[in-house]
């Protein structure tokens, strides 16, 4: 795999924008699958497990296939780099569709005689065990926000991301509406047909990628860009070190993890990563159950669950561009701040309304707090380093996520309130929202007012300035 090099004037005539919009579109597809079949898997495993007694174990199946994805998170960047995007993802899909056949098999272990009517023993350990080969799935999903600046130029990138994020409106759709429809399908086994619905998302996951242009275009590389990358800091040493000609080649220009970690944001990216998906995700996990506690059916569960998904990907409209207005540090802050408004909507009472509005502002606040450092990563990273960096963002990244989503019940029941549970969660974002807002200042002071982090907004900027003296 060679990541694209892009100059100036070729951006328009290599890679038209029509194309780069058709890839995105096929990527936001196959985002929608890949992630739409984790939010199948939520709420089947989750009431399967709860109604068979297991109600401290109900978001295991989902966090074995998190937790399972960080070293696929690891790996598959590098079975990228020698196989390319499309082999990859295809062969990825297969062993999840493996694992949700084997999902499905424990629902009908009752059915064709392979269990006793009353064992659901069989049902729980197929229902965990055929968690695992997700991974894959899960874990090559998560890549394809990344795999997005194979074809996209600096100025579009942050669109792009937004625009494959935002195929996760296919995931509210054909995820937990249409889980609700596929729960009874086969006849006496319960949420068989759910898992049958998640194998045939990855399904078309495969086909969406097959029909992917993972192409690079060949370009003159005099003067150019590679990628989305931006390398000012390490240009300026090379240009030194090389004179006034200034001649640099960044195809084999390569560090060490630690040299990127010293010398980029990656660090802080993919803490902002981490704290933005498990913020979300321990809403999204737990939320079912204080819903239960009030006595709201499953299709109430799956309705609000629906509007969680819908807050979490239709943002992808304009949150790129909201990004490239108000820059990453500011539109990540906004989004942290979104989680504590939602809790407050938790907090006033406990009707269906309050549940609805409560998580659909949790999912908005995901977009605007995720999007912006997961694009920033992209620009960080040269073709020789691509696959360690993103390696260490997912692996750590979905590492956390894998690890919460395994115990977030065991952790809720142990707290014993969904009020502090939610306080909790809303303390953290406050404090994730400052910390954004402070790295986006130090870098605007550092670069004079030139740096994007703040970028296009004076009131904004005046605001913080006039805040941090404040706060001084």
């Amino acid at each position: 795999m060679t990541p694209p090099t892009w100059t100036s004037s070729m951006a328009t005539t290599t890679r038209s924008r029509s194309n780069m919009v058709k890839n995105a579109l096929l990527l936001a597809g196959m985002w929608g699958m890949g992630l739409g079949a984790a939010f199948v898997q939520l709420p089947a495993t989750q009431n399967l497990l709860i109604y068979a007694g297991f109600a401290s174990i109900s978001t295991a199946p989902l966090g074995i296939i998190m937790l399972g994805s960080a070293p696929c998170a690891v790996v598959i960047p590098t079975i990228i780099s020698r196989y390319g995007e499309k082999k990859t993802f295809i062969s990825c899909a297969f062993f999840g569709i493996a694992g949700a056949i084997i999902q499905m098999i424990g629902p009908l272990s009752a059915t064709v005689g392979l269990a006793a009517a009353n064992d659901v023993t069989p049902q729980v350990v197929l229902v965990v065990i055929g968690a695992l080969p997700q991974a894959f799935m899960y874990a090559s999903t998560n890549n394809l926000r990344f795999s997005v600046s194979q074809f996209s130029t600096p100025e579009f990138l942050p669109k792009a991301t937004a625009l494959v994020l935002l195929g996760g409106v296919f995931s509210a759709l054909l995820g937990p509406l249409l889980s609700a429809a596929t729960r009874s399908l086969i006849p006496g086994a319960l949420y068989a047909g759910n898992f049958l619905q998640i194998a045939l998302m990855y399904v078309v996951f495969a086909t969406l990628a097959f029909f992917a242009d993972f192409k690079q275009p060949v370009v003159d590389a005099d003067d150019a860009r590679i990628g989305s990358i931006d390398l000012s800091l390490v240009e300026r040493q090379e240009r030194t070190a090389a004179g006034e000609s200034g001649m640099i080649d960044h195809a084999t220009t390569e560090r060490t993890l630690m040299q990127i970690i010293k010398e980029t944001d990656l660090l802080l990216l993919t803490t902002f990563q981490c704290l933005s998906y498990n913020i979300m995700a321990l809403y999204m996990g737990q939320f079912k159950l204080p819903m239960a506690d009030s006595g709201y059916s499953v299709d109430s569960y799956t309705y609000a669950l629906t509007a969680h998904m819908l807050g979490m990907f239709l943002p992808g409209l304009f949150s790129g561009q909201t990004i490239n207005r108000f820059g990453t540090w500011l539109t990540t802050a906004l989004g942290f701040l979104l989680f504590p408004v939602g809790g407050a909507m938790f907090l006033m009472n406990d009707s269906i309304s309050m549940f609805v509005v409560g998580i659909t502002i949790v999912g908005i606040g995901w977009n605007f707090s995720f999007v912006g450092p997961s694009a920033e990563v992209g620009k960080i990273y040269s073709p020789a380093e691509q696959s360690k960096v993103i390696g260490f963002n997912d692996g750590i990244m979905l590492l956390t996520v894998g690890t919460f989503f395994m115990t977030a019940s065991k952790i809720y029941i142990s707290i014993g309130s969904w009020n502090v549970f939610n306080y909790i969660l809303m303390g953290c974002s406050v404090f994730s929202a400052f910390l954004s807002l402070l790295r986006g200042l130090c870098k605007w002071r550092a670069s004079d007012g030139d740096d994007n982090s703040f970028s296009g907004d004076s009131l904004a900027q005046s605001l913080l300035t006039a805040g941090s003296i404040y706060t001084l």
